[in-house]
């Protein structure tokens, strides 16, 4: 006998070694492991399947013209324009991606207390270098439900044998409502859910695989949540607190395997420990001590301290997004703790399936413990039906340093991922039965079909698919003249941006203008007076001004009226701000009457250019008169000269009024009869 056949004979056949002869006996050379780079083409492959679907729902913008197509201009749709095109901006000139003074100078913004995703504008800079902020913001929203649904199909393959099972669960985790409802109002560090399911993966891994070593596996964890940091700190902060309590489940639901595996998970948790203070150290102070930190709560105690819809679980309501109406009317779909009744009773009737399933029955209480995190501080049984609810977390936590900048609602993110590991595990247990695995392929396929539509279909109608977009039309002098002044001259502008005005298209036109110049104010967050968000400061500050002028309806601009505090408080803003221009565009609700009050402030008149009056204003003397002159004038001239707030399309800038207030102001008073 040779040694081949031998070999045939003597190796053993079952089912950790299957049988590698053909029906002739002869052997068969066993299967190559796949190279890295199979690996990597069937991941790709995966994300690719798993993008299809974000394809759709962004089709508008990705046919209408990337290169100048977003949601909106407006808002946290417009910001996050501004976020991605920062970093690619500082990384090509030298500047610290995490801090600013392209907005709100000269002390600037700290970009780690916003919502920033400084790590998505990094990573997708040579895009933003190629082709625009616009075409790379589109590429990060597009790809973040994919992405979030991939990394969702590699943490179920840890408990679920069965691929299509996996699938299923990647379908519903990338594509719910908080990852859409996200991406749809401009949310990337809320919307790429990426670095959560990754981390569940190094966690299984750490507490039972063990299959590398411990050192492998902390260096990983430490690293995503590093990662994590650089993309949401509130995020990091649901996804640590979320681990904890399934560790300690598992602990209670597995004492034995809990204590075999203490030692090994011990060594890796400590080193992702120092693995993460290692790379976060500095960007944690940065965030925490570092310059424009804001000291105290970043949202109001009412929003941290919210409260939860019971019924929101599984009905969509008449859901309009927060502070602004995107394009199209409303916003892309459910709350963002809306489930929805096909994924309930998918996920009851899987843990049904697979009770046996410890890693079932940890999710699901990992699920009901976050849920119970969602609601904030009391739970509405009805519309109008509230209870406060003692026995729930949040209030407890809520005041913690830590957690003061939560939004509760925000743990939904983890209860879909939860709820999308056991619907995976449960569809995997159905598999096994005899009676499912005695069916044609064909219709066992079909099965799994309607059992996926009937779960996605009830929560992927509530969105507005594909979602509406906006074209992005610069202002002609931010199209043309903008590309000529001094590199990094500041530019006070109108409509104003501000911390807490829902106005972001002059950070939009900023970056379209590959940040030529410095922009006074910004739709961000930083500190006021007393290192707690500025919002509109204080009454009569110049902020207050500008921001209630940007935010008046055409109606109430008609009474806008100017104090001499506030003509004294704008000029000393724009020494402040070291303004080299103020450029007021004929867009916004009052654009003659801002026209009229920078006339006032600078006193002198301004020159129209590109359907824009403009102040030059290093080339002006400072204004003679008195910030109480200046106010007498702005009041008589709007008496005497009446115009339109807003100016016609096509119709020349009115000059008449500006000149009427400089002379005025000049003290000839020639106008002022």
């Amino acid at each position: 006998m040779t040694l081949r056949m031998r070999r045939v004979i003597t190796e053993p056949v079952g089912p950790e070694t299957p049988d590698r002869t053909d029906a002739r006996g002869r052997h068969r050379a066993p299967p190559r492991s796949p190279t890295w780079l199979t690996g990597v083409a069937t991941h790709v492959g995966v994300i690719v399947v798993f993008t299809v679907p974000a394809v759709v729902l962004w089709w508008r913008a990705w046919s209408g013209g990337p290169g100048s197509t977003v949601r909106c201009a407006c808002a946290d749709a417009g910001q996050q324009v501004w976020f991605v095109a920062w970093p690619a901006y500082a990384l090509a000139h030298g500047l610290n991606p995490l801090s600013t003074t392209w907005l709100w100078p000269p002390h600037g913004v700290n970009l780690l207390v916003n919502a920033s995703a400084t790590l998505v504008g990094v990573v997708l800079a040579p895009v933003t270098w190629a082709f625009g902020p616009f075409v790379a913001t589109t590429v990060a929203l597009t790809l973040a439900p994919g992405l979030s649904a991939w990394a969702c199909w590699l943490a179920c393959r840890r408990f679920v044998a069965w691929a299509p099972a996996c699938w299923v669960a990647g379908f519903v985790f990338g594509y719910s409502p908080f990852v859409v409802d996200s991406v749809a109002q401009g949310h990337l560090s809320g919307g790429l859910l990426v670095v959560p399911p990754l981390m569940v993966v190094v966690l299984h891994e750490i507490l039972v695989g063990q299959t590398r070593s411990a050192a492998w596996y902390g260096i990983a964890l430490g690293a995503l949540v590093a990662a994590q940091f650089f993309i949401s700190q509130e995020v990091l902060v649901i996804t640590v607190l979320t681990a904890v309590v399934a560790v300690v489940v598992t602990a209670v639901v597995s004492p034995r395997r809990a204590v075999a595996a203490f030692p090994y998970a011990l060594k890796a948790l400590a080193l992702a420990v120092v693995v993460a203070v290692v790379l976060l150290a500095g960007p944690v102070w940065y965030a925490v001590h570092g310059p424009q930190t804001i000291k105290g709560a970043v949202w109001s105690g009412e929003q941290v301290f919210a409260v939860g819809m019971l019924f929101q679980l599984w009905n969509p309501g008449a859901y309009r997004a927060l502070l602004v109406t995107l394009p199209g009317g409303v916003a892309a779909g459910p709350p963002l703790n809306f489930v929805g009744y096909g994924v309930l009773a998918g996920a009851a009737a899987s843990l049904a399936a697979a009770w046996r399933s410890r890693a079932a029955w940890i999710m699901a209480i990992v699920a009901v413990v976050m849920t119970a995190c969602s609601f904030g501080g009391a739970i509405f049984l009805s519309a109008h039906h509230a209870v406060a609810a003692s026995w729930l977390p949040w209030p407890r936590l809520w005041y913690k340093p830590v957690f003061e900048d939560i939004l509760p609602v925000h743990f939904a993110a983890l209860v879909d991922l939860a709820v999308a590991i056991v619907i995976a595990v449960g569809l995997g247990a159905v598999r096994t039965w005899s009676v499912v695995r005695r069916m044609p392929s064909v219709l066992g396929s079909a099965l799994l079909v309607v059992v996926a539509l009937a779960m996605v279909v009830p929560m992927w109608a509530t969105y507005s698919a594909p979602l509406a977009v906006a074209k992005v039309a610069l202002p002609p002098w931010y199209a043309t003249a903008a590309h000529t002044v001094p590199a990094g001259s500041v530019v006070v502008s109108y409509p104003f941006p501000a911390s807490v005005s829902v106005t972001a298209q002059p950070l939009v036109w900023q970056a379209a203008d590959d940040m030529r110049f410095r922009l006074a104010g910004g739709y961000v967050k930083v500190p006021g007076p007393h290192q707690s968000v500025l919002g509109l400061g204080p009454p009569g500050s110049a902020t207050r001004t500008l921001d209630t002028l940007t935010g008046e309806t055409r109606s109430a601009a008609r009474s806008f009226t100017v104090r001499a505090g506030q003509v004294g408080e704008l000029r000393s803003a724009l020494r402040r701000w070291h303004a080299s221009y103020v450029v007021v565009t004929d867009t916004g609700p009052a654009p003659v009457v801002a026209a009229a009050l920078f006339t006032a402030v600078t006193g002198t008149a301004p020159h129209v250019s590109h359907r824009a009056w403009v102040w030059e204003l290093p080339r002006h003397p400072p204004p003679a008169s008195s910030p109480a002159e200046a106010a007498t004038a702005f009041r008589v001239c709007r008496t005497s000269v009446p115009r339109p707030v807003a100016v016609a399309r096509g119709r020349p800038l009115p000059q008449d009024l500006n000149a009427c207030i400089a002379a005025a102001g000049s003290g000839s008073g020639a106008a002022a009869g």
